[in-house]
């Protein structure tokens, strides 16, 4: 068990409520409310939100009472309402005394606050005043009621189906993957016309290649991933050759952008282009492209596992 989950474990105890250590979220019932509590950002542990899900008398609470509030309340850093779900971010605080006694007093003021408003607890999607419980929904945490949860299931399993079922056009993938790939060029063109060398531009073309294979390809398979990795390997060439086609044209005002391009191997060959610095800047680049592939595969790898799966907080079992 890790140093935040124990912490975790400690703050749920002390405010009342449950930890799901497979999640890392807090979660229960205070004062007749659910609610659940987590870390939005994995890098800050400790800044943690808390979502309740409410029906207010008017609909919408007054957003002058909401900024009073959170002017009057140290420990809290903001409260939203988006429709049926309030969300409130607690200040973090890495001393553990100082956490819990911090968020046990922000969800007190919280639920004041919501009571004297004439808030009711409900369900999140429908808005039922009914019980309900917390669900990790594709990896968004809800407060659903019974019928919801099975309305989601229900449209989760036909979205799986309908998935499988499509066809993937590898030609649409590859138009798709080329286009994203041209964003990534022009990432990797703007950054270094400013003298740099950005592990964003690496990201960018990884991302926009395999995001623009999936939308005109129709579904992402390993034969898609493969293709895209190739893509945005090449385009990552071509995009330094762009480069440093530039940087001849400023050079020599005389030089066309298309001969200019066409030179750059004669150029290397004749050492006019120092070998060394154009070797340098493509390696960092295909570097930082590499990096950018890998975060990107694995941010689809992660959104497969959590996409059209429903699980209840607390439980390890998927419904």
């Amino acid at each position: 068990m890790s140093k935040t989950t124990k912490n975790y474990e400690q703050l749920a105890t002390a405010s009342g409520l449950r930890l799901d250590e497979t999640r890392n979220i807090l979660y229960g019932q205070r004062n007749g409310f659910q609610m659940v509590a987590y870390a939005a950002d994995t890098r800050y542990p400790y800044l943690l939100t808390v979502c309740m899900s409410v029906s207010a008398p008017m609909g919408v609470l007054d957003k002058s009472d909401i900024k009073q509030f959170v002017k009057g309340e140290k420990g809290i850093t903001s409260l939203v309402q988006d429709k049926n779900q309030i969300k409130m971010v607690v200040k973090s605080i890495s001393n553990l005394q100082k956490m819990q006694e911090n968020f046990n007093d922000s969800l007190n003021a919280l639920i004041a606050f919501l009571t004297a408003k004439g808030c009711m607890p409900c369900c999140q999607f429908c808005g039922q005043k009914v019980e309900t419980e917390g669900f990790d929904v594709g990896g968004s945490y809800m407060l659903l009621c019974p019928d919801c949860v099975g309305k989601f299931k229900q449209d989760m399993t036909i979205a799986a189906q309908q998935k499988e079922q499509k066809s993937e056009n590898i030609i649409g993938g590859i138009v798709g993957a080329l286009l994203g790939s041209v964003i990534g060029i022009i990432c990797i063109i703007f950054f270094s016309q400013l003298g740099r060398i950005s592990v964003l531009s690496g990201f960018v073309m990884a991302i926009c290649t395999i995001k623009g294979y999936e939308m005109l390809g129709g579904k992402l398979t390993k034969k898609g991933i493969v293709i895209s990795v190739i893509m945005m390997l090449i385009m990552t060439y071509v995009g330094d050759r762009l480069d440093w086609a530039i940087e001849i044209v400023k050079e020599w005002s005389d030089v066309n952008f298309f001969t200019a391009f066409q030179a750059v191997p004669y150029l290397l060959a004749e050492e006019v282009i120092d070998i060394g610095s154009y070797m340098a800047n493509l390696i960092l680049l295909y570097i930082f492209t590499i990096v950018g592939a890998a975060a990107a595969v694995y941010s689809v790898v992660k959104d497969r596992k959590l996409e059209n799966k429903i699980g209840k907080i607390g439980s390890t079992t998927e419904l």
